[in-house]
Order: C-alpha cells, then structure tokens, then sequence
C-alpha cells in the first residue's frame, strides 16, 4: 500500500515569515487510510525544497491527541522558521515504530508555502510639497549649477536679411527702411460751443472749446 501524506481539512497550508505560532496538522496514511500511531517510538517531520533537505522538527509521540487517526501536528517555532525564506517547501513525516521506519508519503513530498510578511519589502512613500517651496529649492539647485562659456554673438539684422536672400550694402538696406513722406493732414477745427450745445450734441467727436 502506498503511504500518503495529506493536510487535515482545517489545517493551513500556509505561513508568514515571523509568524511563529502556527501548526500544520497532517494525516499518516495508508491509501489514504490513517495509520494508527500508537506504536510509534519517535516521529520527525523534516523539511525541505527545491535544492533538497533543509531541517526537521521532532514529534513527541506522547503528545498525539488521538494516534489512531494518523495525525501528526507541526508546530512552526522560533526555531523551525529560522533561516527560511519565502517559497514553496515540501514536508515528509518519518515514523518510527517496533516494525520499522515508515516515511510519508512513499511518493513524491506534500507541500507548503511560506510567504513574506509586509515588513519583508520596502514600500514607497510619496513625498508632497508645496509650491512655493518648489520654487525655492529649484532656485536653490539652480544657484549651484556653474556659469556656462558666453554664447556666440547673434547675426546683425542686416546680416539676417543677407541670409535670406537681401543683394545690396548695408547702406542700401538702411535706407530701404525708411518709408515714403505722407501726405499732410487736414488743419485741426476748432468747435466754439456753450455748455448747453455740447451737452446736446450727439457726436462729440473733434475739438470742442466751452465758452464760459
């Protein structure tokens, strides 16, 4: 008969890192037949993974509740996590009685997590800050950044218009910017009116002179 390993259907499956008070309580059996365990002289649960063994924990055979129903607690002590690190593991439990060692499961290994806690990762905390304090520490940051090379000398408006393309001396161009003389203007008129007269008008656009 094949020897099998299986959780208790309220057992957990699961641990944290630091946490030291929790039990997987696993059942020993036969075809998934418990295995009475009166007989057992010692019990060792050891643990491993991946890479292979790792440590073991000893069962005090006394301490069975009922050793007729083939379950066996573990206890995940101080002691037992220390060293262990988040990832998947796999538990056997070796039995030993007058008839020999019997090791479960006989196929393969039963699984276990053990995850991080939150403590484990470092979290991100965003920093806020005000405008005006913005302000103040880029004038901060900018006060130590060093003087740059002075810059090349831009071209010339005349130069600008060379490039573009301009045929003629400099003197040409200056006098291509003056414009024509326009023609003169009209003589201004000036309105004579009393008080009364301007407050009739209904367009007050012009020169007005208010009698007294």
């Amino acid at each position: 008969m094949a020897k099998t390993l299986s959780f208790t259907d309220t057992s957990p499956q699961t641990v944290k890192i630091g946490d030291t008070t929790t039990s997987f309580t696993l059942i020993c059996g036969n075809d998934n037949v418990a295995t009475d365990l009166t007989k057992a002289t010692s019990i060792t649960v050891k643990l491993g993974n991946a890479s292979g063994y790792l440590k073991s924990a000893t069962v005090d055979p006394a301490s069975l509740t009922d050793p007729t129903t083939g379950q066996v607690t573990v206890n995940f002590n101080a002691d037992l996590m220390t060293s262990l690190t988040a990832g998947s593991y796999a538990i056997e439990v070796w039995v030993v009685d007058p008839t020999g060692t019997s090791i479960y499961p006989s196929d393969g290994s039963t699984g276990f997590t053990i995850t991080n806690n939150i403590q484990s990762a470092n979290g991100s905390v965003i920093t806020t800050i005000t405008f005006d304090d913005f302000v103040k520490e880029l004038n901060k940051a900018a006060s130590t950044i060093d003087k740059g090379d002075k810059g090349d000398d831009g071209l010339s408006a005349y130069q600008v218009a060379v490039s573009n393309g301009y045929h003629g001396s400099q003197t040409d161009w200056l006098a291509s910017l003056v414009g024509p003389k326009g023609n003169k203007g009209d003589d201004a008129t000036v309105n004579v009116v009393t008080q009364a007269q301007y407050d009739a008008l209904t367009d007050k656009t012009g020169l007005y002179v208010i009698q007294g």
